[in-house]
């Protein structure tokens, strides 16, 4: 913690260097509007990616992570190998030059995509990017998402617990009593 903000950098040294976070939401891709990560980058390098894990097809399931690197591709949203091929299949474009051959505005791939319900949101910077800085926020669905340091259990309050990934927590008092405990 970094203030009100989080201090999030990789060193770039392998492909495997990374950090990402994720909140959970059963919210409708055509819902969620234009996620927003406030970010104050502290060094010339890499800013950190919007991340939504998506269940196209609305059965429950994770189908793949939509991605927004705006610092690379401008207003595009791409999904990766790691998705399942119905999703790579339905993409809005198929054109190369966009992280994924795989790729469109978030609006074609609400389109493409009508039922699809976002699982996760968050941010990911690294696999192979350098960077630094403070994130500040997330705006996500009309909702603005802050960071609050360790030490009180404020943030459990009001279904904060509920929207914990890691650790997941049952009810509010065991994530008030994990900062009881926290040293």
């Amino acid at each position: 913690m970094v203030g009100t903000g989080l201090h999030l950098w990789t060193e770039g040294a392998t492909s495997t260097d990374k950090v990402a976070e994720y909140v959970a939401t059963t919210t409708k891709l055509a819902s969620v509007g234009e996620p927003v990560l406030e970010y104050t980058n502290t060094s010339a390098t890499g800013a950190p990616g919007t991340q939504l894990v998506v269940d196209f097809d609305a059965d429950g399931s994770v189908d793949g992570i939509l991605v927004s690197e705006p610092a690379f591709y401008g207003n595009d949203w791409w999904v990766g190998g790691s998705s399942k091929q119905f999703v790579k299949d339905g993409a809005p474009s198929h054109s190369g030059g966009y992280g994924s051959s795989n790729h469109g505005t978030l609006d074609q791939w609400r389109g493409a995509f009508p039922t699809a319900k976002v699982l996760a949101f968050g941010f990911s910077l690294g696999s192979g990017v350098k960077g630094d800085g403070v994130l500040d926020a997330i705006d996500f669905a009309g909702d603005r998402y802050t960071f609050a340091a360790k030490g009180s259990g404020e943030q459990c309050k009001d279904g904060g617990w509920s929207t914990s990934t890691s650790p997941v927590f049952h009810n509010q008092g065991e994530c008030v009593s994990s900062f009881a405990t926290t040293k």
